[in-house]
């Protein structure tokens, strides 16, 4: 049984969704003291808080930041504005455990001082009706700060007097923002700052148990929505038109949906329509709570191509393959190899493009290395308590359509699971 969606937002209120363990191993490997954090998805993995402010103004500086010191990561840090901590971190939590320190404006003019936090209303406060239940929140997690000694003028003064408490002030910090390495060397940080977001995704890669629900509930979502748009498909509908219905049926599970690729078209613009006798693949990711799900069937629009047919079989076969093979151990390259080597013996002429890949914040949510500047995809190798999907495709054309199946599978100490009811690779319409 999942947890409900009630249980995964109660999980979140007491904590961030971050692997703690993980975090220190992968700290400890690259000599980090601890991790400055301003991009909003990495403050969401640390804190379980989304700031809201990075919805509407995308592209711009954080201006609320995570810390972490790798010696206490049960006491992690929030440095935000006193009005976003009053508006935004208050909502919907309680935080005993998180440090708090507070900026009254954006910027950074090098005052380092730090004193009381007002007491006293953040927002004029009338007298007229009795607060309401968001506002009395509001208004007792600002109170319960009030005269603590971590109130600066500005952000840059917060996140120093933060890093200095939580003795981040020396040796290797990593940050994920430029923002963060300039308050560092505007104050003369001694120590070294690294730009650390291939390792946060290194972290990412092993999931923690409210990650791996968090998860399964994205991905049994998904696997509904798009469920629903394959059995709606008839000949004459347009690629554009299942893209919007399959928003649809993601929004009535709880979920965004991220893309639908129909046929191998991706583009929201494209308005070919469906044949009558087309085999065509559906490939949709879709997210809940900042968690994705991946999955991919083929759908016989009428009576399909014998080639086709044969595609849609060497496609299901080969994952089928491949996911009775995954275990601990297991590198990318040699699930490529697998697949292959078992769609050649059982005689199938597809071509099958094998792609694995972690799945989690992200549709491919993994550390990169980098190469000229760019990302490549690492060998990666299978460890417990990493999500994976292995993209089927064929690659074919002039057959009648395409073909895909794909799920997401949880990896094991002993081999892999589903994370997601499975459902037969081809839906006939």
């Amino acid at each position: 049984m999942l947890p409900s969606d009630d249980d995964l937002l109660a999980a979140l209120e007491r904590g961030g969704p971050m692997n703690m363990a993980r975090a220190v191993e992968v700290m400890e490997r690259h000599g980090l003291e601890g991790l400055v954090l301003g991009d909003p998805l990495n403050v969401y993995h640390l804190l379980g808080h989304w700031p809201q402010i990075a919805r509407t103004r995308p592209g711009q500086p954080p201006g609320t930041f995570a810390l972490m010191a790798r010696a206490r990561p049960e006491v992690p840090a929030l440095v935000t504005s006193r009005f976003l901590h009053h508006y935004s971190w208050a909502d919907g939590r309680d935080r005993a455990d998180v440090g708090v320190w507070l900026y009254n404006d954006l910027g950074d003019s090098g005052d380092e001082a730090v004193g009381p936090v007002p007491d006293g209303p953040v927002l004029p406060t009338g007298s007229s009706m009795p607060l309401t239940a968001a506002e009395h929140h509001r208004a007792q997690a600002s109170a319960a700060l009030a005269g603590a000694e971590r109130m600066a003028r500005d952000a840059g003064g917060a996140i120093v007097a933060a890093m200095r408490d939580l003795g981040l002030w020396q040796g290797r910090i990593g940050f994920d923002n430029p923002v963060v390495a300039e308050v560092a060397t505007r104050h003369q940080h001694p120590g070294a700052m690294v730009p650390a977001d291939n390792i946060l995704r290194e972290i990412r890669l092993i999931k923690s148990p409210l990650e791996q629900a968090l998860m399964a509930r994205a991905a049994r979502a998904n696997v509904d929505a798009l469920n629903a748009v394959g059995h709606a498909i008839r000949a004459g509908a347009t690629h554009h038109e299942l893209q919007g219905l399959y928003r649809q049926e993601c929004a009535a599970r709880g979920n965004t949906s991220v893309f639908l690729n129909v046929d191998r078209v991706s583009s929201d613009l494209s308005r070919v329509k469906v044949a009558d006798g087309q085999t065509l693949m559906l490939d949709g990711v879709s997210s809940f709570l900042g968690y994705h799900g991946d999955f991919a069937r083929t759908v016989f629009v009428g009576e399909p191509t014998r080639a086709a047919r044969r595609a849609a079989e060497a496609s299901a076969f080969a994952w089928g393959a491949v996911r009775e093979q995954l275990r601990p151990g297991l590198r990318f390259s040699e699930i490529v190899a697998l697949g292959s080597e078992a769609v050649r013996k059982a005689g199938y002429e597809a071509v099958i493009g094998f792609g694995p890949h972690s799945v989690g914040l992200a549709h491919t949510d993994e550390p990169g290395e980098v190469h000229g500047g760019f990302w490549r995809k690492p060998d990666f190798m299978l460890e417990p308590g990493m999500i994976i999907s292995v993209d089927c495709p064929t690659l074919d054309t002039g057959i009648g359509g395409s073909a895909h199946c794909e799920d997401l599978v949880l990896i094991t100490e002993t081999g892999a699971e589903p994370i997601h009811p499975l459902h037969e690779p081809v839906i006939v319409v």
